[in-house]
């Protein structure tokens, strides 16, 4: 047995077993700014096979969303058929229409202010549809007429709110209006919670005091909303 042998071995292993030298890994690039909608992530496309209603393909991404039948209680039908609802707003339902950052997209989601109250509910889906799908450059649309709409109508908005029990619409509404509807108040960004509440307070003189306190809500939301998206 010749055990000598294995002493050059094991000399030869231990010199060539170094020291690892230790390098300064580059810094991680900054995480990419996205929209509120961007960060929950987009809607589960519902399942074709169970889901049998009418349904809105996305010709940019394939994303499917299921569309309602009725709207403010009436059925689709009275407002595509009714020929003071807007072009665009019909064809945003039926799909002939994207929203994207251009004048046709404003020009559409601005209607959700007008005082006609039978054709108000389907340009409000449409502003709240177009939220749903937000995301880069046309995240920076909803956020102003979904913040006029809510001071021009506060209890019609938190009557509209309420449908949705889970509260995702809420979410979404308070993260898109910080987002892109604080344009006029970013030189007062440390009054926002308080100019938004005075704001939809003026439009609610004979609201209960739940609908005042619910306001007040809403304006420190948004508010917190705004800085955590700003900071």
């Amino acid at each position: 047995m010749k055990t000598p042998a294995l002493v050059p071995l094991l000399l030869l292993c231990a010199c060539n077993s170094q020291p690892t030298p230790i390098t300064s890994s580059p810094p991680s690039p900054p995480p990419p700014v996205t929209t509120p909608a961007e960060k929950r992530g987009r809607p589960v496309p519902p399942d074709t096979a169970a889901y049998t209603g009418p349904v809105w393909r996305d010709k940019l991404n394939g994303n499917i969303y299921p569309l309602p039948d009725s709207i403010g209680g009436k059925s689709v039908s009275f407002y595509l058929a009714n020929p003071q609802i807007s072009p665009l707003a019909k064809a945003l339902y039926t799909g002939r229409f994207r929203p994207t950052d251009t004048d046709s997209t404003t020009r559409l989601l601005d209607l959700v202010t007008t005082n006609d109250q039978a054709l108000r509910p389907f340009y409000r889906w449409c502003l709240d549809f177009t939220i749903i799908i937000s995301d880069g450059a046309l995240g920076e649309y909803p956020g102003e007429p979904a913040l006029t709409y809510a001071t021009k109508f506060p209890q019609e908005f938190f009557a509209y709110m309420d449908k949705d029990k889970t509260g995702e619409r809420y979410k979404r509404w308070v993260e898109i209006i910080a987002y892109s509807g604080l344009s006029n108040y970013e030189e007062l960004a440390v009054n926002t919670q308080k100019i938004l509440a005075n704001s939809m307070t003026k439009q609610c003189h004979l609201c209960a005091s739940e609908t005042k306190t619910r306001i007040h809500i809403f304006a420190k939301d948004v508010a917190t909303s705004y800085a955590q998206i700003n900071n």
